[in-house]
């Protein structure tokens, strides 16, 4: 077969070019470190390596909300532990208070001290976490969870518990809102609560609402009333005065009886004492309570013992109050071993998940890196080809017909 010059230099220059290539591709893997410099180089390794980067993006993430999880329910637990600290102190107060030979005045001290822990109270089932945020508030976060209103503590929040993802097939609450863990405390005596409906031109508002007597308001439990003050000429001489009647099916109990605002209200069994002067129409809602928040058992202890008779009458108060406290210890012992069960799943999910992200890496790397002793001696095998063929080439391209004649 007869080449032509033409040909010749034309084979001869396509596979320097091939060679050259071949060189050139193997020093970029090399600096690159991957096998493949682009999808065409396999197509079937390339989509691989695709999907297992998206596996590993998604267990970063999981991991990412697992963190997350961990860093709201240990403060969720760190909070419900001060809570538990507070209630064992006062514990220790009401213990302190039932003997027989302290003075008035030294149970007043007690009492000083249970309100300022219930002052400490109030500012722990009210934390936030790092971005101001309610963590006891459900999914009302920006809303304070407990406050006083009318005279007594109201939740604010919902029901709700906030839900993360933290695997495939796996998520977890990060959150207990504040409804059923530090309200809904079984009370070992019915309880009263007030709070006012009224227009908005008046200035009424109860400022205290209790049991005065204990059986007769036990006898009518749990019927509440509503209290509607009346229109000052409904009495003769005209002056302040309102009728009770029952909630359940609007039975009048007491009509047109005298408003005395520094006595109050009383009737079968309870007290409650308002603010402001009452317009008519102005209505007062009570309710019969067997349930109570952690606030307001603690409230009333404060404000309950310094008054209490000694004798059998103080013993009752301190074992009620400590029944009572010893309630409240068993749900937050409760609600504390829920979170911290939660953040031994955590725990076990991270690990799952990082052993998987490592089954992952190691699947990647067998498909994209680069074995560097391979690739440097085929570098080094193309280099000396690439060279001894440009010699070769220049050595015969320059044979010429003319060179034997001269």
């Amino acid at each position: 077969m007869r080449l032509s010059t033409e040909q010749f230099f034309s084979q001869g220059i396509t596979a320097l070019g091939d060679l050259s290539k071949r060189a050139k591709d193997t020093q970029q893997q090399i600096s690159s470190g991957e096998r493949l410099l682009s999808t065409s180089d396999d197509p079937v390794a390339a989509t691989r390596i695709q999907q297992l980067e998206t596996q590993l993006a998604v267990s970063g993430q999981f991991q990412r909300n697992i963190d997350l999880a961990e860093t709201r329910l240990s403060q969720i637990e760190q909070a419900i532990s001060s809570v538990e600290d507070v209630v064992t102190r006062v514990r220790e107060l009401v213990i302190q208070s039932g003997n027989g030979a302290l003075t008035n005045n030294e149970r007043r001290l007690i009492a000083i001290e249970i309100e300022t822990r219930q002052a400490e109270l109030e500012d722990l089932v009210n934390s936030r976490d790092a971005d101001g945020n309610y963590i006891f508030a459900g999914f009302r976060v920006d809303q304070q969870p407990f406050e006083r209103v009318d005279g007594a503590y109201q939740y604010n929040g919902d029901a709700g518990q906030q839900v993360i993802q933290i695997a495939d097939d796996a998520s977890i609450a990060i959150s207990l809102p504040g409804v059923g863990l530090f309200t809904d405390i079984p009370l070992q005596n019915n309880s009263v609560r007030a709070q006012t409906f009224s227009p908005a031109s008046s200035s009424l508002q109860v400022s205290a609402a209790e049991v005065s007597d204990q059986a007769l308001f036990d006898a009518n439990f749990p019927e509440d009333y509503i209290i509607q003050f009346n229109d000052i000429n409904a009495v003769v001489p005209p002056a302040q005065n309102y009728s009770i009647r029952r909630r359940s099916d609007g039975g009048e109990l007491l009509a047109n009886a005298l408003y005395d605002p520094v006595a109050g209200i009383s009737f079968n069994g309870f007290t409650v004492q308002a603010v402001g002067s009452p317009l008519p129409g102005d209505q007062l809602l009570i309710e019969g309570l067997n349930k109570g928040s952690v606030l307001t058992t603690i409230e009333r202890i404060a404000r309950d013992m310094p008054v209490q008779p000694d004798g059998a009458s103080r013993e009752a108060f301190v074992n009620d109050a400590l029944e009572n406290l010893d309630a409240i210890q068993d749900k937050l012992l409760s609600a504390r071993a829920q979170a911290g069960a939660r953040l031994n799943t955590l725990e076990t999910t991270r690990s799952a998940e990082l052993d998987r992200e490592l089954g992952y890496q190691e699947i990647l790397s067998d498909i994209r890196d680069l074995d560097y002793a391979e690739a440097i001696s085929n570098l080094s095998f193309l280099t000396f080809t690439l060279e001894a063929a440009q010699q070769s080439f220049a050595r015969v391209a320059n044979l010429s017909l003319f060179n034997f004649l001269r």
